[in-house]
């Protein structure tokens, strides 16, 4: 039994063994074939490249006599659209002047008219009394001048003889509100001036503010991301004080982009990084965090505390947390408990005296050690 199968697994072998040669031979077949193919589509695609150059040189021939043609066009439909606009204008001037000319001309027959009924003379016997200069004048200027006499004639009416004790009250007046306008136009120009000077104080104050908290941005940022990079940018440079903010995020492998297309941790992380930039220009004794880390997974609660242990060295933090890896870092603990009801109890620890008590042996989680403690 055992010879014949391995008989009849040396005949298998020996059958698939020459299937895969025939498969061998098939395959080299087909190869040599698509060789040959190839090389005949290669020589095809040279002569079409070859063809395809020669109507692209036609082609930009043919466009630049098109935009020969099309230019010299151009030229004179402007040309022609110049003169039909002079040539319509001229026709406008035209009109009006004959207008004009109809105007005057019928203004000069109603003033004779008029000459004859108040003076019972023709104009023509007044042209004598008139000087060369008053003939130069032009007609709307004499009419002018008529009317302000006839205006100053009626304004004389009857002689007013309280009319220089009444002008004396009047300048007296008129000096007080010159003098008191004079102040006011003073006030003015001294507030503006206070204004500019507080704006340029301002905008300085602003925009050196507004670089250092960049310059800590690019210290704090890549701590709490472990990489990437954040700018704030103004919306108008030109106008510091009436500028917009923008924070732009760029967190390590993603594109840069703006605080609010960000992902609930990820602006919970860009918050805390602009808000210690801003506290890290000028740090306070102390700092106090009610919860901050409460959006954190573990990993960035690790690198938040981190950069909290960077911050501890010049300030005193107080933190409100709920985070198991906050407390490790933490160097007191206080913890607040209600065994019963209404009745709150606190309950502290304090590593530095703990880890000092137990010879440098571990405590154990602030958890633990706050149970113990409780």
């Amino acid at each position: 039994n055992s010879l014949r199968r391995l008989k009849d697994f040396q005949e298998d072998s020996i059958r698939r063994l020459e299937q895969l040669e025939r498969d061998v031979v098939q395959k080299e077949q087909k190869r040599a074939d698509s060789q040959k193919k190839m090389e005949e589509n290669n020589a095809a695609l040279s002569g079409l490249y070859e063809s395809m150059g020669a109507v692209e040189k036609t082609l930009a021939q043919d466009e630049l006599e098109y935009e020969a043609i099309d230019a010299s066009l151009k030229e004179k439909d402007s040309s022609i659209s110049g003169i039909q606009k002079e040539r319509e204008e001229t026709l406008q001037k035209l009109r009006t002047l004959e207008i004009e000319q109809s105007q005057r001309e019928l203004k000069r027959e109603n003033i004779s008219a008029r000459i004859m009924e108040r003076y019972h003379q023709p104009l023509a016997d007044f042209e004598g009394e008139f000087s060369e200069e008053d003939r130069q004048k032009p007609v709307e200027q004499a009419e002018a001048e008529l009317a302000d006499y006839r205006k100053k004639i009626e304004r004389i009416g009857e002689v007013n003889i309280g009319a220089i004790a009444e002008y004396e009250t009047l300048k007296t007046r008129f000096d007080f509100l010159d003098t008191q306008r004079n102040d006011l136009n003073k006030a003015i120009d001294d507030l503006h001036k206070v204004i500019r000077k507080i704006n340029k104080i301002s905008q300085e104050k602003f925009l050196e503010t507004f670089n250092l908290v960049n310059q800590k941005l690019a210290e704090v940022f890549p701590k709490l991301f472990n990489g990437g990079t954040a700018l704030l940018t103004l919306t108008d440079p030109e106008k510091p004080l009436e500028t917009g903010v923008e924070f732009m995020i760029h967190p390590p492998g993603k594109k840069l982009t703006r605080l609010s297309l960000l992902s609930g941790g990820e602006k919970a992380l860009s918050a805390i990084a602009f808000i210690f930039s801003i506290f890290l220009i000028k740090p306070a004794s102390f700092c106090i965090m009610d919860e901050i880390d409460a959006p954190l997974d573990e990993a960035n609660v690790i690198r938040f505390n981190e950069l909290l242990r960077i911050i501890g060295e010049k300030s005193q933090i107080v933190m409100i947390t709920h985070k198991k890896r906050s407390m490790e870092f933490a160097d007191m603990l206080f913890g607040v408990t209600m065994e019963k009801k209404g009745i709150s109890q606190i309950v502290s620890v304090n590593f530095d005296k703990d880890k000092e008590q137990d010879n440098g042996r571990l405590v154990g989680s602030p958890e633990k050690r706050l149970g113990e403690n409780a």
